[in-house]
């Protein structure tokens, strides 16, 4: 399953080894996140730091094996769909347009969030963590 990855999961995976990053590093999974990410999760890194309990070292190690996972998009890729995704999200939240030009110019099948004002646009399927979690259930289960 190809899906954008939200902003705040790969920032709660930093912060705690938990759901997010069993979900992150599961082979049943391609990640998909616009450029902008890295620049918005940059901003918060001393904060993730102090949350996590960690050093920057192992801050820097661990956001390079999260981001290994992730197939980071530049603007030229999601470029044709932008202005269409920002027509669809300028009621609802203008900055998440670079996900939705994501998942639309590289026709993905949704997007892994916790944020419900994505269920509000019928572009991309938003999916929440136990969403994941109950298909990485499924697979263990039957693994054929």
């Amino acid at each position: 399953m190809k899906l954008v990855i939200d902003t705040n999961r790969i920032i709660a995976a930093l912060i705690k080894d938990s759901t997010n990053r069993k979900v992150l590093f599961c082979d049943l999974f391609d990640f998909y996140t616009p450029q902008e990410t890295l620049n918005e999760i940059r901003k918060y890194k001393e904060v993730i730091i102090k949350k996590a309990k960690i050093t920057s070292d192992e801050y820097e190690l661990l956001f390079q094996q999260i981001i290994l996972r992730i197939h980071v998009v530049d603007i030229d890729a999601m470029m044709p769909k932008l202005e269409e995704a920002g027509l669809l999200m300028k009621d609802i939240d203008p900055k998440d347009k670079w996900f939705i030009a994501v998942g639309m110019a590289l026709d993905l099948d949704g997007i892994w969030t916790e944020d419900k004002h994505f269920s509000k646009q019928a572009t991309l399927k938003p999916l929440a963590t136990k969403s994941l979690l109950a298909l990485i259930s499924r697979k263990v289960e039957d693994p054929v």
